[in-house]
């Protein structure tokens, strides 16, 4: 297999599963004219355009981001993946200013067609291509559910729309067209990276490696009181699949005051700053060590190094690998609960698998908990709260313009 999952033994939960249900979730359907459509629609941008700015909010960009970061190396493509996908308002000032707007296709995403953030992006990048006369039809897309807010938009702009299923969960979204759009104008291969989710899919039974992930990181929270899991992801291109991660773990499983809280790591670095908390801190921690197992060529070291001898001759990927192996088999001897994920490539397959691995984890760690892993309604409060002060905003400013206007007419 190109992905191997190891696990060390745990101890048996009483819950029932439905693995019928798990494993026949919405998000599992393989889309496969969805996948001829964006091919064939997508095809003229990329001819044009050489840079997608991908504008969406959490589900509706991580995805794009870790397979993005995951396979540009290998992919070398010819086309880039850009990002807004956080309020900063620097970062949104910087990112704007910067662009090529000659050469950049604009790609809103979002479900709902109301993400607060998203309108705000759209409504920046609106004016702005007014403002220098360029056609908006021949260079934004919106990828939402049909009958909301972006597919009328799309409509009376002259616009593409790309469908999500309405029936898949935003962070379930990620083999969809939410995320495909923006993967495939990345040169990524999305019927390869299916081809790694319908692996996991083969077999849907006790023996899943997505049902023993979910047992085991279960078993540890409700009989070892390990409420936290570490996703420990051991190189750069891989960090942002924690991203990605978090998300689904956190919004899916935190609910009715359960939940098990993610915490991202990035090896070697967090070896600097984490593994003193992991070895030595509470033990209310799983961990997940996931790292891709071929490292490709790397630079080796002179026979003859300054101080450290012990380094003569090695290349980097034998001294990363060390201290992977240094980091994981300590925790292993302090006691620690750890899974080892290792991947033999970077490929669009063992992306898809993963992805897929994760999702249908989740659901089954889900019906352990009994917790229903769609929706988040734990968001919607915070949402509600700035909707409220952005209108009471307008308003004060509606109530001071009146005011002068009247003082004026005096």
């Amino acid at each position: 297999m190109p992905v191997f999952v190891d696990f060390p033994k745990y101890g048996e939960l009483p819950s029932p599963l439905n693995l019928k249900e798990a494993f026949a979730q919405p998000f599992t359907r393989y889309p496969k004219e969805d996948i001829k459509d964006i091919k064939e629609r997508l095809g003229r941008f990329k001819e044009k355009y050489s840079t997608m700015l991908v504008c969406g909010m959490g589900g509706s960009s991580l995805g794009a981001k870790t397979a993005y970061s995951f396979l540009r190396e290998t992919t070398k493509g010819q086309h880039r993946l850009l990002f807004l996908d956080n309020l900063d308002p620097l970062f949104v000032k910087k990112r704007l200013e910067e662009l090529n707007w000659e050469d950049t296709l604009f790609c809103f995403i979002s479900k709902s067609g109301t993400t607060l953030e998203t309108v705000v992006f759209l409504n920046l990048i609106l004016e702005e291509l007014k403002r220098r006369n360029l056609k908006v039809e021949e260079r934004v897309i919106f990828v939402g559910d049909r009958g909301k807010s972006f597919e009328n938009l799309a409509n009376s702009l002259g616009c593409e729309f790309f469908e999500i299923p309405s029936d898949v969960d935003g962070r379930f979204s990620v083999l969809t067209s939410s995320q495909l759009v923006p993967i495939y104008f990345a040169d990524i291969d999305i019927k390869e990276l299916w081809e790694g989710a319908l692996e996991l899919l083969r077999d849907p039974t006790e023996d899943s490696p997505a049902v023993k992930l979910a047992k085991f990181k279960m078993y540890h929270y409700l009989n070892g009181g390990r409420n936290i899991a570490v996703m420990f992801t051991y190189g750069n291109y891989i960090y942002p699949f924690a991203f990605w991660y978090s998300q689904l773990w956190a919004e899916s499983l935190g609910k009715n005051s359960r939940g098990q809280t993610p915490i991202k790591a990035l090896g070697t670095v967090d070896q600097h700053s984490l593994v003193q908390l992991f070895r030595e801190g509470p033990d209310d921690k799983v961990y997940q060590f996931i790292k891709v197992a071929n490292n490709p060529e790397s630079p080796k070291l002179s026979d003859n190094p300054v101080i450290l001898d012990y380094i003569a001759g090695k290349s980097v990927s034998q001294i990363f690998n060390a201290l992977y192996e240094g980091t994981k088999t300590a925790l292993i001897e302090t006691g620690r609960p750890i899974v080892t994920l290792e991947l033999d490539s970077y490929t669009a397959f063992n992306l898809g698998y993963l992805f897929m691995l994760y999702m249908v984890t989740t659901v089954v760690a889900a019906q352990i908990l009994d917790t229903n892993p769609f929706g988040q309604p734990g968001v919607e409060l915070g949402k509600e709260i700035a909707k409220e002060k952005l209108k009471e905003s307008e308003f004060a400013k509606r109530r001071k313009a009146e005011r002068t206007g009247k003082r004026s007419y005096r």
